[in-house]
């Protein structure tokens, strides 16, 4: 969508507002700044209808929004717009609701039922495609951030932000479990690690995490930076790419994969290794069985489609 610029000031306070709102209640970045945008949008199209009071809103005035949407073109390429798309602005606008109500600025109810969100099957990752990555991987002080950093996305199938917010001794290795103390709204979860994880992230803690420590710095993050400071998710990101170059492998370095495939991938290969759906949501940290079930739809396209599971 092209840049969008709300002319009425009490809308302009109210995205900004809303933005700070995620911020504080600890959104993963992607949210903080995704968010915002899909509500200048919808606050964009009220403006065009002259609707100048958020108290206006009403269900009916959000189900004419969402027709809008199912009808426009991606001014891109010229399609519609996709399920997936349409499905983040519900997300979005079902948030702003909630902000309005618990800042005493008003909300309205949503009842808007969009197609379900279907993951691309390019996100996902083979057996065969993750050890590739793990090959990858060397025994210097890099090296073995890298192994950990499989172990906690594709292991341990965090969210991009709680890898990020991990800390050393939310790795509880008596148990064999981690703490994310800071997931997804804001909850909390444990995760069981295999041993081979277990192991990763243990020599990573010992010989790779020592090794980028500074004497005059002083953390508790899990992953460190060269500066031996708490690492950002995009520096992640960009490892885990030159990660993908260096297996030299042409069909996994061709594919749009990110963190986010790694948590994707294994959810994906524990259903078709026979984990119930409810066991994969708690490993999630899903709050529904709804967000679990997209993976028993890339399990079936991915058991009909690959051989080297």
């Amino acid at each position: 969508m092209k840049k969008l610029n709300l002319e009425y000031r009490e809308y302009v306070r109210l995205e900004h507002s809303f933005r700070e709102w995620l911020g504080v209640l600890g959104y993963a970045n992607t949210s903080v700044y995704g968010m915002p945008n899909n509500i200048r949008e919808f606050l964009c199209w009220l403006e065009g209808k002259g609707i100048m009071d958020i108290t206006s809103i009403n269900a009916e005035l959000i189900d004419d929004y969402f027709e809008m949407l199912r009808h426009r073109k991606n001014l891109r390429n010229g399609s519609g717009l996709s399920n997936n798309y349409i499905a983040k602005h519900l997300q979005a606008i079902k948030r702003f609701s909630t902000y309005l109500r618990q800042t005493e600025q008003g909300g309205f109810l949503v009842e808007v039922v969009t197609p379900k969100q279907v993951r691309n099957i390019k996100d996902i990752l083979t057996l065969h495609e993750i050890q590739l990555l793990f090959d990858a991987t060397e025994d210097d002080v890099l090296g073995l951030r890298d192994r950990a950093l499989l172990s906690v996305y594709y292991g341990c199938g965090l969210r991009r932000n709680e890898g990020v917010q991990l800390d050393v001794n939310d790795i509880l290795f008596d148990r064999q479990m981690l703490y994310i103390r800071k997931g997804k709204n804001y909850t909390e979860r444990y995760v069981p690690v295999r041993e081979k994880i277990t192991r990763y992230l243990a020599d990573y803690i010992k010989s790779g995490r020592a090794g980028l420590q500074k004497s005059n710095k002083t953390t508790e993050a899990f992953f460190l930076s060269a500066r031996g400071e708490r690492i950002n998710g995009q520096s992640l990101l960009l490892r885990f790419k030159q990660l993908q170059e260096k297996t030299g492998n042409e069909k996994l370095i061709q594919k749009e994969v990110g963190l986010h495939s790694l948590r994707h991938s294994i959810a994906t290969h524990l259903l078709m290794g026979g984990m119930k759906l409810e066991r994969i949501g708690q490993f999630l940290g899903h709050k529904s069985i709804e967000s679990t079930q997209i993976y028993a739809h890339i399990a079936e396209e991915q058991s009909m489609t690959a051989d080297d599971y």
